[in-house]
């Protein structure tokens, strides 16, 4: 058996998540940090097996919030009977919406080619908007209902597990009746 330590890597320090935007020629990173929390995706003991000098990189894009996982990693272990390292994608895709798995080049290029995001506003209606400490904010109100909605708290989500002790992602794909009693409310 494998020294345990020697492949066992913290989920709190290897995944780092970070915010993006569309720069001159590539995306450029507004802020990168590590989750509170990463038991509900990869264990109570918050340590993904089977990986020397992992990163999970989960990048989303500054205005609609568009998520994308990119692995890396120096080593991995080689299966020995059935102690084998963790499937992180096969892990990762039960927490996260399929989109989040399109390759890195097509991420980055979704961003820099997305004209919409400089004037990019939450879905809804615009119910207030005030001003505090020299900075402009607005209060936006929509139905759940609302595909554009559904995708938006989609994406925003993923960010519950990560930082939300016990929090857990609410289920979209409910009856329509069931959607219709919750406003969702951005600022």
């Amino acid at each position: 058996m494998a020294d345990q330590d020697e492949w066992s890597t913290n989920a709190n320090e290897a995944v780092n998540i970070s915010f993006v935007q569309a720069g001159q020629t590539s995306p450029i990173t507004l802020s990168t940090f590590h989750p509170r929390f990463t038991y509900p995706i990869f264990g109570e003991e918050e340590y993904i097996f089977g990986y020397q000098g992992l990163k999970v990189n989960i990048s989303f894009a500054a205005h609609n919030l568009l998520p994308n996982v990119s692995i890396s990693y120096d080593k991995q272990f080689k299966a020995v009977d059935d102690t084998q390292a963790l499937d992180i994608e096969k892990t990762l895709r039960e927490w996260m919406p399929e989109v989040s798995f399109q390759h890195p080049s097509a991420f980055e290029s979704q961003i820099q080619g997305d004209t919409s995001a400089k004037d990019w506003r939450p879905p809804g209606e615009l119910i207030e908007s005030y001003t505090s400490r020299s900075r402009k904010f607005e209060i936006w109100a929509a139905e759940l209902t609302d595909p554009a909605v559904q995708q938006l708290i989609d994406h925003i989500q993923i960010l519950v597990s990560f930082f939300i002790e016990g929090g857990t992602p609410i289920p979209l794909d409910d009856q329509d009746w069931s959607l219709a009693r919750w406003r969702v409310f951005f600022v």
